[in-house]
């Protein structure tokens, strides 16, 4: 009586993961950790988890962008299109430094009247 959809062996393993992966202890070497560290091959990683549940390789590519866009572009602060204000990542303290262009426009114009 195997409803669709229904797989034990899947549900098995997905709990035996969960439970496995807390108390799981890799001892990786210095060039292993430099090695993940590399965004080629972290983008290949996240491809492979990407891939496995998708199963079609231009729907996987296109999430992958996706994910890249968001994390690198619009919620990277030291992007010029993140979502985020300057003054807004200034008041949070994420930046240090904060140029106000209303206040560099009104000094730029005292300064030629």
């Amino acid at each position: 009586m195997s409803a669709v959809g229904f797989d034990p062996i899947l549900i098995v393993s997905v709990i035996i993961m969960q439970i496995g992966a807390r108390h799981l202890d890799l001892e990786l070497t210095d060039f292993q950790k430099k090695l993940i560290k590399n965004k080629v091959v972290q983008a290949l990683i996240l491809f492979g988890l990407i891939y496995i549940p998708v199963r079609d390789i231009g729907k996987s590519i296109m999430v992958l962008i996706l994910i890249y866009l968001i994390i690198y572009v619009m919620f990277n602060e030291n992007n010029n299109y993140n979502l985020f204000s300057r003054k807004y990542l200034y008041k949070e303290g994420i930046i240090a430094n904060y140029n106000d262009f209303k206040k560099k426009y009104y000094n730029n114009l005292s300064i030629l009247i």
